[in-house]
C-alpha cells in the first residue's frame, strides 16, 4: 500500500468519524494509542544488552 493510499483511506476514514459525531472518541483512542508505543518504546522495556565474552 503506497503512502497515497494510506492518507486517503485516513481522510476517509476522519470524515466518517467527523460526520457520524465520534471524532472526539477517536481522538481519545489515538492518544491512548501515543502513550502506549512511548511506553513500549522506553528503553527500560529493552532487557539485557547481548554481550560477547571476554578476550583472554
Amino acid at each position: 500500500m503506497g503512502l497515497d493510499k494510506l492518507i486517503q483511506s485516513i481522510a476517509i476514514i476522519v470524515s466518517l468519524a467527523v460526520a457520524s459525531g465520534h471524532l472526539p472518541q477517536v481522538l481519545e483512542a489515538v492518544r491512548h494509542a501515543q502513550v502506549q508505543l512511548i511506553q513500549e518504546s522506553k528503553a527500560s522495556k529493552w532487557g539485557q544488552e547481548f554481550l560477547l565474552p571476554p578476550s583472554k
